[in-house]
Formats: structure tokens, sequence, C-alpha cells
């Protein structure tokens, strides 16, 4: 166990994750607590049988449920840690952590990248440009918070100083295509509008408060999206599945990189192309959207 560790985990109808989540979470601490968006399914009556420290507020985006879950972690610990419901941690990234954040304790070290692989269809992908992702998931407490973004949300700390970690954990989330196919094209609405606040909302970007890491993934993440629309899918997915070598995750490799890299980004595309056909690619008009869509949330 890691006395000084909390766990911090949001929920909407995890039912299907839940319990193995818990099991594999009850290794590393006790103090798991679980943010909820009002669930429907047998989520809170698992986490009420498991005495699991949870509450419920109303989901506007991932970057606001989490720093609501900062602000309102009851368990006073040095380290803070998010995981996804979906996620578990490996046998070997569990003994590291035990040594890696008690040894850490009264060091500058504020914060951990963990290194997380998919696991898609029972096969562990190991090749194109999201296997392995870097995640900055631990932190100190009260020197982290969330961006304000509507996706690829990420916790940027005050005055970063951290570490990798050498082991693995996976995203393996055992819902069936429909339900993933379905939860992306929601994906989709939100970085739609990322991209759009980037094109016409000139924002500005605390730079100082993200790691060397972020910073690059930023860089190269604004390039991408000045790349023609509905070409740039199509050069990510070649560059995914030819040069990072997805080609060599079999079958599940080509299934993967053709929906999350192409499909998936391929339909980001069109869904920032309708925004701007509605409103006749005018910029006013495209930022007032922009802007009643924060008043709103």
């Amino acid at each position: 166990m890691i006395p000084n560790l909390s766990i911090i985990v949001l929920t909407y109808n995890e039912e299907i994750h839940l319990n193995r989540l818990l099991d594999n979470l009850c290794l590393i601490t006790p103090k798991i607590y679980i943010v909820d968006s009002f669930s429907t399914d047998s989520t809170i009556a698992i986490l009420k049988n498991r005495n699991i420290i949870f509450k419920q507020n109303k989901f506007v985006n991932h970057s606001k449920q989490i720093n609501f879950a900062i602000e309102t972690n009851p368990f006073d610990t040095v380290w803070t840690m998010r995981v996804d419901a979906d996620e578990w941690l490996s046998n070997d990234l569990i003994y590291e952590l035990k040594s890696k954040l008690i040894d850490n304790e009264n060091s500058s070290i504020n914060g951990f990248y963990l290194k997380r692989k998919v696991l898609f269809l029972g096969k562990e992908l190991n090749f194109g440009n999201l296997n392995p992702m870097w995640l900055l998931r631990i932190w100190r407490n009260g020197e982290g918070i969330c961006n304000d973004k509507w996706m690829d949300e990420k916790i940027v700390l005050k005055n970063p100083s951290t570490l990798k970690l050498n082991n693995v954990f996976y995203d393996k989330n055992i819902n069936d295509l429909t339900w993933w196919t379905q939860k992306h094209n929601l994906y989709a609405n939100r970085e739609a509008i990322e991209i759009l606040k980037e094109k016409y909302i000139k924002r500005n970007i605390i730079r100082e408060k993200a790691s060397n890491r972020d910073i690059i993934l930023f860089s190269l993440k604004s390039f991408y999206n000045k790349v023609p629309i509905f070409i740039r899918p199509i050069l990510l997915f070649l560059y995914s599945y030819i040069f990072r070598l997805g080609i060599l995750d079999g079958k599940q490799g080509l299934m993967w990189n053709t929906l999350q890299v192409l499909w998936y980004r391929f339909l980001v595309d069109s869904k920032v192309f309708e925004i701007e056909y509605k409103f006749s690619f005018k910029k006013i008009k495209i930022i007032e959207y922009l802007s009643d869509i924060d008043a709103k949330s």
C-alpha cells in the first residue's frame, strides 16, 4: 500500500469496468474517490456496496469534472493520481509506484509521467502514433490542475519537475464497437470546438505551467491543425500505420488505425466544416457561437 496516495476516478455508467478497476486500485491504496456524472446503471450500487467515497456532479466536460474532483478530494495525501474507469495498472507498475512515490515524498519531484498502451480486441498494441502514450497522471497534492479544454485535457503543474516511470498501464475498454463509435462521435463534437477555438480565438496559452513534453505535444497538434482540412487525417493515418509501424499490430492494428486515426479525425474535420458552413465561414459569427458554448458551460 501507498499511504500518501489518493486516486480520483470519473464515472458514468461504468458497471462493466468498475469492479475490475476497484480490485486493481485497492492493491495500491484504499483512498479512492469517485466523481460520478449521475449514472443510470448499477455504478452507484457497486460503489455503495464496496464503501467507496463518491460524489455526483453534473458533467460539462472532462476538464471541469476533473477539477471538481481535485477541489473536493476528501483525502489529505502527498500524491494525487487520476485513473480512467476503463484503465488498469500492470503489476510491474504497481510495484514501481510503491517504490518511487515513497522515495520522492520529500524530493523536488512534483509529477510522474506514466506510459499507457491500448488493449484492443484482446491484443496489446505496440505501434502507431498513440502506443505508447505518455501522460502526467500523478502529481503532488495542491500543485496540479486540469487545463480548461473541451478535449484532450491534461494535468498541468505550477512548476513542473517530473519523472517518467518505466512500466505501463492499459486502456482496456470492453464495450463493443457500437458503443465505441458512439462515444467517439460525441468526442468529435468537443474536438471540433477546440480546433475552431484555436483557429478563431487567440487564446493565451500559459506555457510556463506546462512541461517541455506537453509544450512539444501542443506544438505538434497546432501544426496538425494548420494542415488543410480532410487531408490531415489521411496523412496522420499513413504516418501512424506505415511510418510508426501500426501495420505490425495485425488486424487489430489495422482496425485501430482506421477507426481511431483515420475515421475519427475525418469525422472531427467534417464537424469543423459543418460548423463553419452553418455560419457561412464568417469569423464573427463563429466566435459568437464558441463564446456562447463557453458561457453555457
